[in-house]
C-alpha cells in the first residue's frame, strides 16, 4: 500500500492549490480525481464560460458597428468552431496544471476514491492507499428539477452540437445569467425564470434592477417570482444552484459530519468532524467561487503544516458575473444594512459620466461604494464595463480595512473606468 504525508481527493482549484504548495514544503502529496485536473472551473465552469462569452461579446459588437461609424456584411458564426475554440483554451490550461503536478513530483490518480477508514483510501473499489492527512476537495454538482427530464445542465451546454433557437433558462443567478447573455447574443429567444424577486437575487437590488433593464432591452423575456413545471422552447437549463459532491466518498464509515444541502461540515479550521480529514470547496458550502476555494486550499496546506495562516474573511470576497455588462460586488449590499438597522451612507457615479466609458460607447452603469458613520467601506457594487477587474481593488481596500480617506489619498490615472471609483469616494469625505 503506497503510503502519503496527503492523500487529496480532488483535482480542482482547491484540491491543486493545496497540492503544490504542501510539496513546496516538502510533503508527499497524492491527487486523486476521475476526471482530467482543474476541476469544474477549467473542464466546464469559469474558462470555458469565458471563452463562449467572449465569443458572444465579439459577435454582439459585430452585430452593432454602425455606433463606432462602421459597417461590414454577412457577419456570421461557426457554432462548432466557438465550441472547439472553448476546448482549446481548456486544453492549453490543462498543460501547464500538468506540467505543475509533474514539477512537484505529485501522484496524479486517475480514479474514484472512497473511505476505508480515517487514513485509508480505496481506489475504484479495488487498490488503497494510505495518507496521515486527506483533504476532500470534491466540488460540487449542479441541482436538478425532477419534473424537468432531459433539461440541460451548465455542464451541457459544452456539448451542444448547434445553437438553439430558442432556450428557457431555469435561475437568474450567476450561472443562468451569463447563459441568457450568451445565447440572446447569438441570435436564441431566450426566457430568463426566477423564483425570487429579483434576478441575480444575491446582488444589490439597484444592480439587480440595472441588469434587468439593460437585459430587457436586448430582448430577454424575464420572468420572477416564477415557479414553473413545463416550458415551450427548445430546450431547458436548469441553473438553480449547486450540492456539494459527496456520493461514493463512503463518509459514514470515518462518521463525517454535514451540513445543509449535502455539504460537509469543517471548523475555523477546515477541518472536518474527524481531525485528520480537512474540506474544502464547494463541497463544504457557499460561496461556491474557484478564489474561495483556492484560498481554502492554501490556507489548510498551511495548518496541516504547522505554519501560520491568516483566515480568510468570507466577508471581503468578490463575486463576478461576466454577462455585458459586466457585474461585481464585494461587502454588503443596501437591501441587507437596511434590514438589519445599519447605518451607512452611498456614493454613487453613473459610467455615462466617465471620459473612458463613453469614449469606448461603453457608458452603460454605475459604481456604488457604502460606507458606515466611520467611514469604513461596508460594501462596493459595479455594473458596467471592466467590473470584475475594478473590484480588486476593493478587495484589496476591505482586506486591510483601508477608509475611504485612505483610497481618496491615491491618484487615478486618466482616462480610466476606475477614476470614477475617485469620484464616488469624493462624495464620502
Amino acid at each position: 500500500m503506497n503510503q502519503y504525508d496527503i492523500i487529496i481527493i480532488g483535482g480542482g482549484p482547491g484540491g491543486y492549490t493545496a497540492a503544490f504548495e504542501l510539496s513546496e514544503m516538502g510533503k508527499k502529496v497524492a491527487i486523486i480525481d476521475k476526471q482530467p485536473i482543474g476541476g469544474v472551473c477549467l473542464n466546464w465552469g469559469c474558462i470555458p464560460t469565458k471563452s463562449l462569452l467572449k465569443h458572444a461579446e465579439l459577435y454582439e459588437l459585430l452585430n452593432n458597428l454602425d455606433q463606432f461609424g462602421m459597417s461590414a456584411e454577412n457577419i456570421n458564426f461557426d457554432f462548432s468552431a466557438i465550441q472547439a475554440n472553448n476546448q482549446n483554451a481548456k486544453v492549453r490550461l490543462s498543460k501547464g496544471l500538468n506540467y505543475l503536478v509533474k514539477k512537484y513530483q505529485i501522484d496524479f490518480i486517475s480514479g474514484t476514491a472512497s473511505f476505508v477508514d480515517r487514513n485509508t483510501i480505496s481506489i475504484n473499489n479495488n487498490d488503497l492507499i494510505s495518507g496521515d492527512y486527506i483533504i476532500i476537495a470534491t466540488g460540487s454538482s449542479p441541482k436538478k428539477l425532477d419534473y424537468f427530464q432531459g433539461a440541460l445542465s451548465a455542464k451541457d451546454i459544452f456539448e451542444l452540437p448547434s445553437l438553439p433557437k430558442s432556450i428557457t433558462i431555469i435561475g437568474a443567478g450567476a450561472i443562468g445569467v451569463e447563459f441568457a447573455y450568451f445565447f440572446n447574443a447569438l441570435g436564441s429567444k431566450v426566457d430568463l425564470i426566477e423564483a425570487q424577486e429579483n434576478i441575480l437575487p444575491n446582488e444589490d437590488f439597484e444592480v439587480s434592477a440595472w441588469v434587468k433593464k439593460i437585459f430587457q432591452k436586448k430582448g430577454i423575456n424575464i420572468f420572477t417570482n416564477e415557479n414553473i413545471s413545463n416550458t415551450n422552447t427548445e430546450c431547458t437549463l436548469v441553473a438553480i444552484g449547486v450540492e456539494g459532491n459527496i456520493k461514493n466518498l463512503n463518509l459514514e464509515s470515518v462518521n463525517i459530519r454535514l451540513s445543509s444541502n449535502q455539504h460537509i461540515w469543517v471548523n475555523e479550521h477546515g477541518q472536518t468532524s474527524v481531525e485528520n480529514i480537512y474540506a474544502v470547496g464547494d463541497v463544504i458550502g457557499p460561496p461556491w467561487l474557484a478564489h474561495v476555494a483556492s484560498a481554502e486550499g492554501s490556507y489548510v496546506a498551511k495548518h496541516i503544516s504547522g505554519l501560520e495562516a491568516i483566515p480568510i474573511e468570507y466577508n471581503y470576497i468578490p463575486a463576478c458575473t461576466y454577462c455585458k455588462p459586466e457585474i461585481a460586488s464585494i461587502g454588503k449590499n443596501e437591501q441587507f444594512l437596511k434590514s438589519q438597522n445599519i447605518f451607512y451612507r452611498v456614493g454613487k457615479v453613473f459610467l455615462n459620466s466617465n471620459g473612458k466609458a463613453v469614449a469606448m460607447n461603453e457608458a452603460e452603469g454605475f459604481i456604488k461604494i457604502l460606507v458606515d458613520n466611520q467611514n469604513q467601506i461596508l460594501g462596493a457594487h459595479i455594473v458596467g464595463s471592466s467590473a470584475t477587474e475594478i473590484i480588486s481593488q476593493f478587495s484589496i481596500a476591505l482586506s486591510n480595512q483601508l477608509k475611504i480617506e485612505d483610497l481618496i489619498k491615491a491618484i487615478f490615472p486618466h482616462p480610466t473606468i476606475s477614476e470614477s471609483i475617485h469620484e464616488a469616494l469624493l462624495q464620502l469625505k
